[in-house]
């Protein structure tokens, strides 16, 4: 699963908060859609271009194969 920032809380239960509290530079990801729910840690300064198609921007997060790498060739939809 593929995250977008800045639309957190998201529908299936996932959220993201500041790793260090007043700090924007490093966040925790909260998964609960996995199973057991999980956690992940990333810096924005890892952040990286993505094309995203319409469904997965409307929900704030998305499959890899609706989230690719920005110039990518995986085009799966509309």
């Amino acid at each position: 699963m593929r995250y977008l920032v800045g639309f957190s809380p998201y529908s299936n239960g996932s959220y993201l908060v500041p790793a260090i509290a007043g700090r924007g530079d490093e966040w925790t990801l909260y998964c609960r859609c996995a199973t057991p729910p999980a956690s992940s840690r990333w810096r924005w300064s890892e952040m990286k271009t993505y094309d995203v198609s319409g469904q997965a921007h409307e929900r704030g997060y998305g499959t890899p194969d609706e989230i690719v790498r920005f110039g990518g060739i995986s085009r799966r939809w509309p």
